[in-house]
């Protein structure tokens, strides 16, 4: 239920944001697993996220779910993040020949609004936070706005 919450307000974000092509998606939970990363990202006008993995510097399609259920199953940390206080991977970037991580933390976890996003860096292995936004709409207005907002 919280997942849906979640899942409904991306949607409404994406609305009132403007793109330039027709497929808009916006991140919405990431995690790792080895070396690679996958990115669930919720395209406007879809119930169901698409996932994605980001591997040697190229991201592709993983799986085409048809339920929500399903992504859940393999990724159960998403559950959790919808009301978790901790920080959470949401996306990653990749400009130029830096990689980037965005997190989120609610500082209240009923009020998506109350959101710290952070920027690292990843370098050798390393995390170097390069910025952080009060609010998903700092972030917006931001170079890395394309790690959360996707054309």
């Amino acid at each position: 239920m919280k997942t849906k919450v979640l899942f409904a307000f991306a949607a409404s974000f994406l609305s009132i944001c403007a793109f330039s092509q027709k497929k808009k998606e916006m991140a919405v939970y990431a995690e790792k697993k080895g070396n690679d990363y996958y990115l669930i990202r919720l395209e406007e006008g879809k119930q169901v996220p698409n996932v994605y993995v980001y591997s040697n510097g190229i991201t592709k399609p993983y799986k085409n779910y048809t339920e929500l259920k399903d992504i859940v199953m393999d990724f159960p940390g998403m559950m959790d993040s919808s009301s978790s206080t901790k920080e959470e991977m949401v996306s990653v970037l990749k400009k130029g020949d830096k990689l980037y991580e965005i997190t989120t933390q609610r500082k209240d976890p009923k009020n998506f609004e109350k959101t710290i996003i952070t920027v690292y860096e990843i370098f050798q292995g390393q995390k170097r936070i390069v910025e952080e936004y009060d609010t998903i709409y700092d972030l917006s207005g931001s170079p890395y706005k394309e790690a959360i907002f996707i054309n």
